[in-house]
């Protein structure tokens, strides 16, 4: 009896996750792959998607990073480029100043990304930004990679932004259907400044996190003077010389007691760490938001994330 029980939990569980995977699959979805960057400690450090820019014979990365508010080019490394190819200047011409500085408008051609391209035809471009390498090395390396840019969360805030980290691809849509909100639990998201901010429910109580792509190293990441707020956290793991703003940290981390959820999905492991933050960079910009950190990409592992900016809707498929 305890056998069959099992057998039909998890043939439950097995239907449940290929149900909402046929669900997606009928929405119109255009989908771009990604590769995960790192080390042997941290192999899905950075999310990259390769690009092609018109004939030119390079892989030109981006990095995705949800915790941006902007997609710009790095200017310093783009420069290396259009120094060789003149031509460049006049297809990635400045439309305007930005009122951020030092970004700049630009207009852009279409940039390819697997079968797909990215969205919208205008970016941005930091003029200080990037790598400065060897100018001969445009020539020397054709068929390389070069990054150079970040791909943010403005390219998507009039449309449906998929992220399936199983078959690590990204997609977008005009809109999801109805009916794949009648079959799945999504739960309302919140943007500040063009950050996404999360309902996470931590034990019995919601809180409020950025979720940021960008943040791989850390599951959720809270600060010394915000973790007061949360359950105590039991120290397991700590995380050695983490940069921030040119300082190194020991970030410590661990578990609580509670259950953590997002989206009506249990997020089974994961840990909480609580960065020192002495000088409080991080602390003041989480409580001018009204979050109490950061969830990264690690809880999302193996699932599918849709973040839908036509409704203001976040849903996990698992």
């Amino acid at each position: 009896m305890n056998r069959l029980l099992l057998m039909l939990l998890l043939s439950g569980i097995t239907l449940q996750a290929l149900s909402q995977s046929a669900l997606l699959d009928k929405e119109r979805v255009k989908w771009m792959p990604f590769q995960w960057e790192g080390d042997d400690a941290l192999p899905k450090s950075s999310m990259m998607v390769k690009t092609k820019i018109d004939t030119l014979d390079y892989n030109f990365k981006w990095q995705f990073d949800t915790g941006s508010p902007y997609t710009f080019l790095y200017g310093i490394t783009w420069q290396k480029f259009t120094n060789y190819y003149t031509w460049l200047n006049s297809r990635f011409s400045i439309v305007d100043s930005f009122s951020q500085a030092p970004y700049k408008k630009i207009k852009s051609p279409s940039i390819a990304a697997g079968d797909s391209k990215l969205p919208g035809r205008t970016i941005l471009i930091n003029p200080d930004y990037g790598d400065d390498f060897p100018q001969e090395y445009v020539s020397q390396y054709k068929g390389a990679n070069f990054l150079i840019g970040t791909i943010g969360i403005d390219k998507f805030r009039d449309r449906v932004l998929i992220i399936d980290f199983k078959n690590n691809r990204i997609g977008t849509a005009a809109l999801l259907s109805d009916t794949f909100y009648q079959k799945n639990t999504a739960v309302d998201f919140m943007v500040y400044q063009n950050r996404i901010i999360l309902p996470v429910k931590i034990g019995k109580k919601n809180y409020r996190f950025f979720y940021d792509s960008g943040a791989s190293l850390f599951p959720l990441k809270t600060t010394a003077a915000l973790a007061t707020q949360l359950p105590p956290v039991t120290v397991t793991d700590t995380l050695h010389n983490i940069t921030t703003w040119g300082k190194s940290y020991d970030v410590p981390g661990g578990r609580v007691s509670s259950s953590i959820e997002v989206a009506g999905v249990n997020l089974r492991q994961a840990l909480i760490y609580i960065h020192p933050d002495p000088e409080g960079y991080h602390t003041d910009i989480f409580r001018e938001a009204g979050v109490q950190g950061l969830i990264g990409n690690q809880p999302f592992d193996q699932k599918t994330i849709v973040i839908d900016f036509t409704r203001n809707k976040f849903t996990v498929l698992q």
